[in-house]
């Protein structure tokens, strides 16, 4: 029997965790880059606690696709579903752990990121896992997760992943605020300080609107065009200024680290939403002009059709006249 198409989901997830415990272990909590010594090294015995515990969990269940007993037992059923979910939660509290501005393991005190390899593994082992749970779903329940969502709009993916990057701009700056600028007025840094309260506003805004934005698609399965559109607009202008501040020279989100590249997907994905909805209007003004055509032709009448019926009888009566005329001759 072949073994399901999430075998090779679940070997990536393999290798990611094995270079994040790697990575992890290769730490040195008491380097200049950490900030905080007693942080980093309860942050690498939990790091290392997951990420192994992890791949223990994963050798299992790849064990699962290659045995029938196991097979029938687990793939494609409950006990999956309930790995997937610890899996998926081990890797969002491995993300925190390691790309966490300021005492992540995988950034430095300015919330660059230093070790390259455990933050760019520990967000494609969060991603794999996701992907592992659509294909689940998908396979064990029929559902699929990004025909449904295209289904229900264009642009309700992309609505969707600007509600989960502004969520992580907004907790990120919320994070670095509180790390920095919690003190005495006269000893906040500025203008750190308010590029961050900024970096907060914008994320918060754009987490709202997002939220109505899909709220308004789930459960009507449409928000109002001029709506969606003006929500766009006002997103883009927000976060041209975030990025034009936040990100410059001494901001916030000046190193590489997640304030910097979520903060310009979010920017980018203003972008695929006004994309899809040019392309919802086009759609639209084709069916309206394909219904005004059909509108414009002319109706069969009455007169139209007995006028019709005269000519046939009439051309008929012709034919028999002819064919009367060649018998008598």
């Amino acid at each position: 029997m072949k073994a399901p198409t999430r075998f090779k989901l679940w070997s990536f997830y393999a290798a990611f965790v094995v270079i994040l415990i790697i990575s992890i272990a290769q730490v040195e909590t008491n380097a200049d880059q950490n900030l905080d010594d007693a942080s980093g090294a309860l942050d690498k015995s939990w790091g290392l606690a997951i990420s192994i515990l992890s791949l223990i969990v994963i050798i299992f269940t790849l064990f699962s696709h290659l045995n029938q007993s196991l097979r029938d037992r687990i793939i494609d059923n409950k006990p999956e579903a309930i790995i997937i979910l610890i899996l998926l939660i081990f890797s969002t509290i491995l993300v925190a752990i390691v790309s966490g501005p300021d005492r992540g393991l995988a950034v430095d005190k300015n919330g660059a990121v230093f070790i390259g390899n455990m933050y760019y593994f520990a967000w494609a082992a969060f991603i794999n896992g996701v992907l592992i749970l659509a294909n689940f779903m998908e396979s064990a329940y029929g559902i699929n997760v990004t025909e449904t969502m295209r289904l229900r709009s264009s642009s309700f993916t992309y609505w969707t992943a600007l509600l989960v990057s502004s969520l992580v701009v907004m907790g990120t700056c919320a994070d670095l605020y509180n790390r920095n600028c919690d003190v005495a007025v006269e000893n906040k840094p500025q203008p750190f300080c308010s590029q961050t309260v900024l970096g907060v506003v914008t994320g918060t805004i754009a987490v709202v609107l997002s939220l109505i934005i899909v709220a308004l698609k789930i459960s009507l399965g449409a928000a109002p065009f001029l709506v969606e559109v003006g929500t766009d607009l006002l997103l883009f202008i927000l976060y041209v200024v975030e990025i034009a501040v936040v990100t410059d020279s001494g901001g916030p989100g000046a190193p590489l680290g997640n304030l910097y590249y979520f903060s310009w997907i979010s920017f980018l994905l203003t972008f695929g939403v006004g994309k899809a909805c040019h392309e919802d209007y086009v759609e639209a003004q084709m069916i309206v002009e394909q219904q005004q055509r059909t509108s414009e032709r002319p109706m069969p009448t009455l007169a139209n059709v007995t006028s019709g019926g005269d000519d046939e009888d009439d051309d008929h009566d012709g034919k028999r006249e002819k064919v009367d005329e060649d018998d008598v001759i």
